[in-house]
């Protein structure tokens, strides 16, 4: 039993991030963002979201925890080596001379009072390059 439970759990935590990288992605649609990729993978990491603004590209990381600092603080150096990692495979993959910076952001989530969660976004969370 102990496992249907862990599995359970699982696949509940598996799908509240989808939900709320869906609630990051219409957030930063709403804020004028251009959507270029949804859980990119390169070997040693993965983005959440790719968004384009302008001749800006961001690199988001999406967390869901019990508070929003609890989010926040979930981004460790570990963490922010892999993203890092798969924004490189991006830039390499995807060549685009018309962009000329790049932002990795991060957008923290909570469990809010209604159906809508709390949310932050954090621009410019940390340096990469």
């Amino acid at each position: 039993m102990a496992g249907r439970a862990r599995e359970r759990h699982r696949k509940e935590s598996y799908d509240r991030g989808l939900r709320t990288e869906r609630w990051a992605g219409l957030i930063m649609r709403a804020k004028g963002y251009q959507i270029l990729a949804t859980r990119y993978k390169a070997q040693g990491g993965e983005i959440d979201l790719v968004c384009r603004q302008g001749d800006l590209l961001i690199f988001l990381e999406v967390k869901y925890r019990a508070s929003l600092d609890d989010a926040l603080w979930s981004i460790t150096p570990r963490n922010q080596q892999r993203i890092v990692a798969a924004a490189s495979h991006y830039i390499a993959n995807q060549p685009d001379d018309s962009i000329n910076s790049y932002r990795f952001d991060v957008m923290a989530f909570a469990k809010g009072t209604g159906a809508k969660p709390d949310w932050q976004h954090l621009e410019a969370a940390f340096d990469a390059f």
